[in-house]
């Protein structure tokens, strides 16, 4: 990267000594890629809301985050805030979205994290949030290939500049078989998170690859981890980071999915009880290609197989699963990588059936959406 000074005003300005630090209020200017949100976060009631795991740094193409200083500070993925319900007086959809602020990567993070720049690229793969025990993500650092769970902490839903605090519990690691070795460490794509009741869930692709069990699978997390997370260093860890492991193992496998198919990239909660998983396949030969499908997970048996339930949404183009489902106002939205919102109208009872409609397109609000939007998660909010 070339080192330039007197850098254009919303870039990265490097100095002499590498990066200008960041020391404004709010967010810089840089990262706030969505020209036709509201300027504002004036939206209340239920909504939704979305983490766009594009990265930050408009320098590097938006495939890293943006940095704050030479010190391994950065500036992490956006979140969004959307309702469905909203009509906007010149016929779009820039009243529906509105920016809630970005994760922000410090010293919260732990000094060897800042130490290694592994919070360049790490980031929050889906959302989940419940009116007691707060917003969670799940969280990829690349750099370790490690996978965990993020308390994120907002610090005023009515702004959109928030500097989201980030607490990372990576997954326990250990050899495949070991019983304190966490059941989700060993999975090759982690990709949903949700609140289902007062229990928080997590879920699986079914890639194969790795060697290792190719069947996407749910996960119940451990209530008691989620109530008083804490961190611990592993004995076995070399770098005896104090603040990057959970103490335990959290997950353990609920249910899994026939081989090479899983959880697409979201849960929510069934209208009736019980839980909906959007799922793909990585292989024609179990589900077709290009399909989304909901599957009915029964929470009242463990291991009980996940089973067909509703509609499915057809010919998806490679990269633009619907990976994100929020029930909002009692109606189940999707949202695919691209931005497209999905209503998902279920049937009532007996005879009645699903219907699945593009509701929104919220791609043209974004700067160059093509390389600034990827949409990974998405959960109901209630913000007062």
């Amino acid at each position: 990267m070339m080192l330039a000074l007197g850098a254009p005003p919303g870039c990265v300005g490097y100095g002499p000594m590498g990066v200008d630090p960041f020391d404004g209020d709010g967010l810089p200017e840089a990262v706030a890629l969505c020209e036709g949100c509201l300027a504002e976060q004036s939206l209340r009631g239920e909504l939704m809301l979305f983490v766009n795991t594009k990265l930050t740094g408009a320098d590097a193409n938006f495939t890293s985050n943006y940095p704050l200083d030479n010190e391994g500070r950065y500036v992490g993925n956006a979140l969004y805030l959307y309702d469905p319900d909203a009509v906007c007086d010149d016929g779009g959809a820039g009243c529906r979205l509105a920016k809630l602020g970005n994760l922000w990567l410090d010293d919260r993070m732990g000094p060897l994290s800042l130490d290694d720049q592994s919070l360049q690229r790490f980031s929050v793969r889906d959302l989940a949030w419940h009116p007691q025990r707060g917003l969670w993500g799940l969280s990829y650092d690349p750099l370790n290939d490690e996978w965990g769970l993020t308390d994120l902490q907002v610090p005023d839903w009515t702004r959109s500049d928030n500097r989201v605090a980030v607490e990372r519990y990576a997954f326990r690691y250990g050899q495949v078989d070991a019983e304190d070795t966490d059941a989700c460490y060993w999975r090759q794509s982690m990709t949903a998170l949700g609140f289902v009741g007062d229990e928080l869930w997590a879920g699986s692709a079914g890639k194969p690859g790795n060697g290792l069990d190719a069947r996407g699978a749910v996960f119940r997390i451990d209530p008691d981890f989620v109530a008083a997370p804490e961190h611990c260093v592993l004995a076995s860890d070399v770098t005896q980071d104090p603040e990057y492991y959970a103490c335990r193992s959290i997950c353990s496998v609920w249910t899994s999915f026939d081989e090479k198919a899983g959880v697409a990239g979201d849960l929510a909660e069934a209208p009736g009880g019980g839980m909906l998983a959007m799922v793909r396949a990585e292989d024609p030969a179990v589900l077709p290609a290009g399909q989304n499908l909901l599957f009915a997970v029964d929470l009242a048996a463990p291991g009980r197989p996940p089973v067909a339930s509703g509609p499915y949404i057809a010919d998806i183009a490679a990269g633009l699963d619907v990976e994100g489902l929020a029930r909002v106002g009692g109606v189940l939205y999707g949202i695919n990588t691209a931005g497209t919102v999905y209503r998902i109208d279920e049937g009532a009872g007996e005879g009645d059936t699903w219907k699945v409609t593009i509701h929104d397109e919220l791609a043209p609000l974004f700067t160059a959406s093509e390389i600034s939007l990827r949409i990974r998660g998405a959960t109901r909010v209630v913000v007062e």
